[in-house]
Parts: structure tokens; C-alpha cells; sequence
């Protein structure tokens, strides 16, 4: 198996707000982490990212999450508008702007991205890997470590919990402390967790649940078109700031400083 820190820098396609970004697909994305599982000379976890747009607006005013995306193994796109910008920046002009967003509308970057929710779901119905659930809200990790065999922790208290993880010898540990605050925990204490792999999940834990304001789906249309967000907002009117910003303040900023 080849030097992790070294493939991740092999594996940057591109600068977004200044941050690199892998063009690693799904299926290679499982293919690393099961490498990594089964190496026996780990030294410490394999930490994984799957980056939407907001996290990259983030990055560049908030230097504590920046220094976390920075030690980071692998940052992946989670999410159209990520992928299209990867695209974008390596050619930016008005005319290949238009020429990503016919791409966008057309479906043409369906598929092609490491959607924190299916990665998951995937994780979690393998049952060859130990998976440790870390976070959440009220009874929904119990419910999903119940329902794929996995061990979890709500993290009333933080060093109980790294002790908890630690003495499960579990493979994958799924942190959903909120969208940047877990990225934010999960480089500070790297160093002390002995699982061989960490993502951040966000809100994949109330998806897969289908908890009250996740559980209607979008349909396969709005997904290729890359418009689950705007799908989400009208579903969800709290969704709304955070769309706005996925879908006007973020492309703005790339082609700015583009």
C-alpha cells in the first residue's frame, strides 16, 4: 500500500477557495478506506472529508476549521456545486462558466460525487467492518447501531466517549457533531482515537433515519439536475440560508477569485 499522506497529495485536483480537493471517486473512496483498514501498520486514523460548498465558505473565515480541512488525509466533493467549481477553476472564463452550469442542469455530474449520506449507508451495511456511531440527536444513533449492529455514544461527556471508541477496537468511527464543529474535533483528537478511519457525517445519521424534516426524498430528476438543496429548503424552510449560500454566494466567490 502506497504512503497515505503522499496519495492525497497525488489525488488534489483542484483549488476551491483555497482548499484541495480530490477528484477521487465513490468506489475509490471504499477502495482507500478498506486499504486502510487492513493495514496493520497504521499510526493513526485515516480522516476523511466530504465537502459541499459551505464548507469551503467556511475555510476562508474561520481559520480553526481551515487548519482542520489542512489535516485532512482526503477531501472529496459531497455535492454538485463542488464538482462543478473543481471543473470550473481549472479553466475559468464566462464561456466555460456557462458551459459547467449546461453540465449542472443536464445531469451530467449525477453520480460522480461522494455523497456523505450514501457513503453512510454503505459503510453501515457492510458488516465486515467494526462502525462506531458518535453524536447525533436524541435516540437516532441508538436506533441505527441497533439496526446495523454498530456500537455508539452521545457524547455527554467527551473524554468518556474517546475512552468508549477506543475500547471498542472499532474500524470506522462516524462523528455527527454538526458540520464543522465535528471536523473541528475530529483533527483536534486524531492523536488520541485508535479507530483506522474518522468522517465527519453531518446530518447522514437524521437521513438514513428519516427523523421528521428528512424523511421525504427528492426525486431522481432534482438530484441530477443538482438541485436537492433547493428541493430540501422548500421542504424545510430552516434550509433556506444555508441553500442560498450553496447556490449564489458560493459560485459567486469561485468565479471572484477565479
Amino acid at each position: 500500500m502506497t504512503n497515505l499522506k503522499q496519495s492525497k497529495k497525488q489525488a488534489v485536483k483542484a483549488q476551491i477557495l483555497g482548499v484541495g480537493v480530490s477528484g477521487t471517486s465513490f468506489e475509490e473512496v471504499l477502495t482507500i478506506l478498506n486499504d486502510q483498514i487492513q493495514n496493520p501498520k497504521i499510526k493513526k486514523p485515516f480522516f476523511l472529508v466530504t465537502a459541499y460548498s459551505e464548507f469551503f465558505l467556511e475555510a476562508q473565515n474561520n481559520p480553526k476549521f481551515k487548519l482542520a480541512l489542512d489535516k485532512a488525509d482526503l477531501i472529496v466533493p459531497d455535492g454538485v456545486s463542488t464538482l462543478a467549481a473543481m471543473e470550473y477553476v481549472q479553466k475559468p472564463s464566462f464561456w466555460y462558466g456557462l458551459y459547467v452550469g449546461w453540465k449542472i442542469i443536464s445531469g451530467q455530474y449525477y453520480g460522480k460525487t461522494v455523497v456523505g449520506v450514501d457513503l453512510v449507508r454503505k459503510i453501515l451495511e457492510d458488516k465486515s467492518h467494526k462502525v462506531f456511531l458518535l453524536g447525533g440527536w436524541n435516540d437516532v444513533p441508538k436506533n441505527l447501531a441497533i439496526k446495523y449492529g454498530a456500537e455508539f455514544d452521545n457524547f455527554d461527556n467527551e473524554d468518556f466517549a474517546i475512552k468508549h471508541i477506543n475500547k471498542s477496537k472499532s474500524d470506522i468511527l462516524l462523528v455527527a457533531l454538526g458540520h464543522i464543529r465535528q471536523e473541528i474535533w475530529i483533527s483536534a483528537n486524531c492523536q488520541f482515537l485508535k479507530a483506522k478511519v474518522i468522517i465527519g457525517v453531518g446530518s447522514s445519521f437524521d437521513e438514513l433515519a428519516k427523523i421528521p424534516g428528512w424523511e421525504i426524498t427528492a426525486p431522481l430528476l432534482i438530484n441530477k439536475m443538482g438541485l436537492k438543496w433547493l428541493w430540501r429548503a422548500i421542504h424545510n424552510p430552516r434550509h433556506w440560508p444555508r441553500a442560498l449560500r450553496a447556490a449564489i454566494v458560493f459560485p459567486w466567490k469561485v468565479w471572484r477569485e477565479s
